[in-house]
């Protein structure tokens, strides 16, 4: 894993991308809490607040595929650096109208105004990935990018928290529109952002979503997959609350989390030789089996293992998302896709926080995490569907034969390392139990897609899939007997 870490960062200018790109996308995980805390501060009412925070939220999803198409015709840092001005005019604005006891009407106005505005940070770093990484490197910068995304989600909170406590909700609001200014100052004057530009001879015509049928294929599986990361967002402070145990809700939220960059990590520590579309799928199917231990557990006790063990999956699951959309944008229009897909994952994440609070008035916590199961286990079952569309042309007609042959590489691997380690896990480097962990999800994600797309064709697959899956189940174990030792 260090290795390639090691290989990425020795290319001029990605240290400063990926610190950049966190300072800049970090108010993204303070504008929720600042305005519901402020806004709530002012009216007394959690209603107006949720209405102004949604209203943040939907017109940033709205609008950003538009700033995402002016930033691939105009380039990064005029866009950007223009949409954070706006933005903290907006947001301070906000705080002056609010406190000035204005009708809540226009509250709720300007703050929908403000999430229009924000910056599209997170689709122009994505854009530059594709600049400075190529084949494995790029990989692992994608899985590297969806692990520090959860940094955000749990660094930002906390800063609102301090501020809002030590000084006022109202200083929280002005904190995250100075950190906007300077955030996105940061990363658009580095020389990357400053340097790109789109290849406006191959540009599509009209908009990404319109010129590509398979990338809406695919945003169709990030709307139901984002319904899982909104319900378990509701369903564990719910769960926490019926428990009595309201302090833990931060805490549960911040294990899911935790988890997300495990996975993360280990995902990123691996080279895949099964292709993305399976593996997307696969990942989609474990999110799902992941997620469903929540539904019927009624102690708060187990919960915080488990709540890791929900988020494992997340980042994988976005990583494979970033690769896909990174390869199916039309020419042209990569910025534009990737904006596409934070709207996707807003409207599935708005869609499951909703019909999982309803579901939790009505059934419980477990409610929520039963539809965050459904929504991904339907956006598995569309993706395996759509799998030829939604993989990228240079992949699609890869053989299963790659696949089929792993047991055989992997004996071969043993004989030549002199151990019983895989020939790719030997040659990783880390703690040994670590690598016995990364080989055995690798191969069980390999086995599960295998599985999900069994049918009379690929009878021929069959005891290759069976191989792989007994091949995992023993790294496993081998894993936890070295760790035990």
């Amino acid at each position: 894993m260090i290795a390639r870490y090691r290989a990425l960062f020795s290319t001029p200018g990605v240290g400063r991308l990926l610190v950049s790109s966190v300072v800049g996308r970090l108010p993204s995980g303070m504008f929720s809490l600042a305005i519901l805390l402020f806004v709530h501060g002012r009216t007394g009412s959690f209603l107006a607040a949720g209405v102004a925070v949604g209203a943040f939220s939907l017109a940033g999803a709205a609008i950003g595929p538009l700033l995402g198409a002016q930033v691939d015709r105009h380039g990064q840092t005029r866009v950007l650096l223009g949409a954070a001005l706006v933005q903290a005019g907006l947001l301070v604005g906000l705080v002056l109208v609010t406190q000035a006891g204005t009708p809540v009407a226009a509250t709720i106005a300007l703050a929908g105004l403000a999430g229009g505005a924000l910056p599209p940070i997170g689709g122009c770093v994505r854009a530059l990935w594709s600049e400075v990484a190529h084949g494995e490197e790029l990989q692992t910068a994608y899985a590297l990018d969806a692990t520090t995304q959860e940094t955000i989600w749990t660094l930002g909170p906390l800063l609102v928290g301090l501020t809002a406590g030590f000084a006022s909700p109202a200083a929280a609001v002005l904190l995250c529109a100075a950190l906007t200014v300077a955030g996105a100052l940061y990363f658009a004057t580095s020389k990357l952002s400053r340097g790109w530009r789109a290849d406006r001879r191959e540009r599509t015509r009209g908009s990404a979503l319109g010129a590509s049928p398979n990338l809406r294929m695919l945003l169709y599986t990030v709307v139901l997959a984002g319904v899982v990361i909104g319900a378990v967002e509701v369903g564990l402070p719910a769960l926490a609350v019926g428990q009595g145990a309201r302090w833990s809700s931060g805490p549960l939220l911040a294990l899911f989390s935790l988890g997300s960059m495990i996975g993360g990590l280990i995902y990123s520590a691996r080279s895949w030789a099964l292709e993305i579309g399976r593996r997307y799928s696969a990942i989609l199917m474990a999110m799902a089996a992941a997620v469903a231990p929540l539904i019927v557990v009624h102690a708060l006790a187990p919960v915080f293992a488990l709540s890791v063990l929900a988020g494992l999956c997340l980042a994988p699951m976005i990583s494979c998302q970033f690769s896909l959309v990174g390869a199916l944008a039309p020419e042209g229009t990569v910025t534009e896709a990737f904006t596409w897909h934070r709207a996707a994952t807003v409207a599935g994440m708005a869609a499951g926080s909703a019909l999982g609070g309803s579901l939790i008035d009505a059934h419980g916590p477990g409610g929520a995490f039963a539809l965050g199961c459904v929504g991904v286990a339907a956006a598995a079952a569309l993706a395996v569907g759509g799998r030829r569309r939604i993989t990228p042309a240079t992949v699609a007609g890869s053989p299963l034969a790659s696949v089929a042959q792993e047991p055989a590489l992997v004996e071969t691997g043993m004989r030549a390392t002199g151990s019983r380690l895989p020939a790719s896990v030997a040659t990783t480097e880390g703690p040994v139990p670590f690598k016995l962990a990364a080989e055995a999800v690798r191969l069980a994600v390999e086995a599960l897609s295998l599985a999900a797309e069994d049918s009379p064709a690929h009878t021929a697959e069959r005891p290759a899939r069976v191989m792989l899956a007994a091949e995992a189940v023993a790294l496993a174990a081998e894993a936890v007997a070295q760790s035990a030792a």
